[in-house]
């Protein structure tokens, strides 16, 4: 509401503050309900799910939405929002209930008791840079990559983004079985990850390569950076009952933060390159400035042990 009838921009600073503060609990939330309330063996499903369902609006927030801005203007497509964001926020009123407090008997959960947990500090650093790559490639590079060394026009930098968004999207709902059949989240985890290093590595050595075949590589990209719920279901299982709102929201952080860190970090990095190199080299030191914090990570991943769900 505040952005349909912004005038000046600290309105628009104040409406995505706004926005930032209400979407924060759209995933901690339902994650807490799936971690407290159904077995431990389907949360990487259901995250897998809830991710993909929200990955799908990003999805409407891109071409749709355009559609609807040019039909409508942007300020009565703001309002729509509005009102559809409050009938929703009315269903979860309505149908969602809160898990079961739990006993006195439990302790009081606190950041220094997560930062305690051994098991989480080889997992955490994959937190940081798994959806890291994917979000950074996808929302600041790819573009600017697909012009500047294959030539791509407007429209087809549309398509090979979106298909990597529908990639992204797909691999989210696929997490679930990845898991049941690879025997593990962590499994599921290091298969995904060592494909996601495979194909940045292929991206750095040959980074003019034909654009079907850049294509290829993004889609790819895609959905195997589609590991964030079966990280978080693997970290969730360290996690006592006084610890998993607390310590589901400490690793999401990790993640979110790592997105924008990465984000941030690699203009500099693409910049310095560019002065140095060709378009296509220069982009291949931006894919080896992401390959290398996430070898990091996979590796030190590899410390991290299988763990046994708490009741």
């Amino acid at each position: 509401m505040i952005f349909a009838m912004a005038d000046a921009p600290w309105h628009l600073h104040l409406a995505m503050t706004a926005l930032g503060i209400g979407c924060s609990p759209a995933l901690m939330g339902p994650y807490y309900i799936f971690a407290r309330e159904y077995p431990p063996a389907s949360f990487g499903m259901l995250a897998g799910v809830l991710v993909g369902f929200g990955s799908l609006g990003n999805i409407l927030g891109a071409s749709p939405l355009v559609w609807v801005i040019e039909a409508a203007g942007w300020r009565q497509t703001l309002w729509g929002l509005a009102v559809v964001t409050l009938m929703v926020a009315a269903l979860v009123l309505a149908a969602v209930r809160d898990p079961a407090q739990l006993g006195a008997g439990h302790p009081q959960g606190s950041i220094g008791q997560i930062l305690r947990l051994r098991a989480l500090w080889f997992i955490v650093p994959l937190f940081g840079v798994n959806y890291a790559v994917t979000a950074a490639i996808r929302g600041l590079w790819a573009a600017p990559w697909l012009e500047q060394v294959h030539g791509a026009d407007a429209t087809q930098i549309g398509r090979v983004t979106l298909a990597m968004g529908l990639a992204m999207v797909a691999g989210s709902f696929a997490v679930g079985p990845a898991a049941r059949l690879a025997g593990s989240a962590r499994r599921a985890t290091m298969l995904f990850s060592a494909v996601m290093i495979v194909t940045l590595a292929v991206m750095w050595q040959a980074p003019a390569l034909p654009l079907a075949t850049v294509t290829a590589l993004l889609v790819v990209l895609g959905f195997f950076g589609s590991a964030y719920p079966l990280l978080m279901a693997h970290g969730r299982s360290f996690l006592p009952p006084h610890l998993v709102g607390r310590g589901m929201t400490f690793l999401n952080m990790i993640s979110i933060g790592g997105v924008g860190v990465m984000q941030f970090a690699s203009r500099p990095v693409y910049a310095a390159a560019q002065g140095a190199y060709p378009p296509a080299q220069a982009f291949a030191m931006l894919w080896l400035f992401f390959l290398i914090p996430l070898v990091i990570g996979f590796l030190l991943y590899f410390l991290t042990p299988e763990a046994a769900a708490h009741d």
